[in-house]
């Protein structure tokens, strides 16, 4: 995985264990810590090695839903794809993108606690080959 865009790294939830079970089973996520009022997974590594982290953390005073989303490269999206769809998910493929010359490949599904996970990737079979800018004749 790539980065999972968050205001940041925590969120607040009511029910510790069914969010658990939620992103070690739709996403399969490695634990790294756990105690009883958090659990912390492993995003993966950037690009300096560093390793990413997502933590939940139970709180009575939960975060209002979100939209969570989760970048993942063009080598894991099929994994993704497969996996969550079977569970549910909506898989949905732009026509047209706000990137120039590619198309987003776009999961979706609901998370516990009213949270919506969107899962994004980039198909590059799909991406318009680069055409050069033509200068218009002058009249």
């Amino acid at each position: 995985m790539q980065r999972l865009s968050l205001d940041t790294g925590i969120l607040r939830v009511r029910n510790l264990t069914a969010m658990k079970a939620f992103w070690v089973d739709m996403l399969r996520l490695p634990v790294l810590v756990e105690t009883a009022s958090t659990v912390t997974f492993e995003l993966g590594t950037d690009a300096r090695g560093h390793t990413q982290v997502f933590m939940l953390l139970a709180d009575e005073q939960a975060d209002t839903p979100r939209r969570l989303t989760l970048e993942v490269s063009d080598r894991e999206f099929p994994i993704f794809c497969e996996h969550l769809r079977q569970r549910g998910a909506y898989l949905f493929q732009s026509e047209d993108s706000s990137a120039p010359g590619c198309a987003w490949r776009i999961l979706s599904c609901n998370a516990p606690e009213g949270h919506r996970l969107i899962i994004i990737g980039i198909d590059p079979t799909r991406c318009a080959p680069s055409s050069p800018i033509f200068s218009m004749p002058r009249q």
